[in-house]
């Protein structure tokens, strides 16, 4: 009896902001610039998917933002399905925004707010570098990279798919240390922070992540989070639970 066929993960680096300028922010993936690279497309396609039709947690028109422009993502493919893309996670580089407050709330823009270009999305200020709060697992100095954007497509979880995503990307960071420091010359020492919602903490634990209960927790479009790091080991082959 012959085994299933293996999922395939591509790699997406950051695009170029000459070609991100191209897409339109009001058209769905299917009717954007062939300049743009198709797996950053798939990936947009995944992602709106899951959170723009299945979740409603953005609307279409806002469900990118300015980390799309300095970040590179993977995206897994269907083995079964003509290879189309049912999963993606995103790494974006530092600095970040500060921790959130204990009990903040964060709402995605609603349709009543008015879509801008792409190229005044993207071109919009990054994150600046900022002594940040202590944290149980993040003294608020150090930089870290940050996960984000995981999801699969709903008739394909359960599978192990987001796990293999996140272990391929920290596999890709792990040997590729340089996207961290990035021009600014971050000395980066392995450290991993996401943003986890309550229900996928468990996914997350899997791959090694530690909940920061010292960062408490707050809501991004109405669902609960919390903060969780973990720190790779850059100079061997166990990561360590704690940052």
């Amino acid at each position: 009896m012959s085994s299933s066929p293996s999922p395939k993960i591509l790699f997406q680096p950051a695009v170029a902001l000459a070609v991100l300028d191209t897409y339109n922010l009001l058209l769905p993936t299917s009717s954007q610039s062939p300049l743009i690279p198709q797996t950053f497309l798939d990936s947009l396609t995944v992602r709106a998917t899951v959170f723009v039709s299945e979740q409603k947690a953005v609307p279409l028109k806002h469900h990118l933002d300015r980390d799309d422009a300095r970040s590179c993502c993977m995206v897994l493919y269907s083995p079964e399905q003509e290879g189309s893309p049912i999963g993606t996670v995103r790494l974006v580089p530092p600095p970040h925004h500060p921790h959130p407050a204990e009990g903040a709330r964060f709402e995605a823009p609603g349709d009543d707010v008015p879509v801008v270009s792409a190229e005044t999305l993207f071109s919009s200020p990054s994150p600046r570098y900022v002594v940040d709060r202590r944290t149980d697992l993040h003294d608020g100095v150090e930089p870290y990279v940050k996960l984000g954007r995981l999801c699969v497509i709903k008739e394909f979880r359960g599978q192990g798919y987001a796990i293999l995503l996140v272990r391929k990307m920290l596999q890709w960071i792990k040997e590729n240390p340089g996207f961290a420091c990035g021009e600014d010359g971050w000395e980066w020492k392995g450290l991993v922070g996401i943003h986890a919602k309550v229900n996928a903490v468990g996914t997350w634990k899997k791959c090694g992540f530690v909940v920061d209960e010292g960062m408490g927790s707050w809501f991004e479009g109405g669902m609960k989070h919390v903060g969780m790091f973990l720190r790779l080991d850059m100079n061997g082959d166990e990561d360590k639970r704690e940052p």
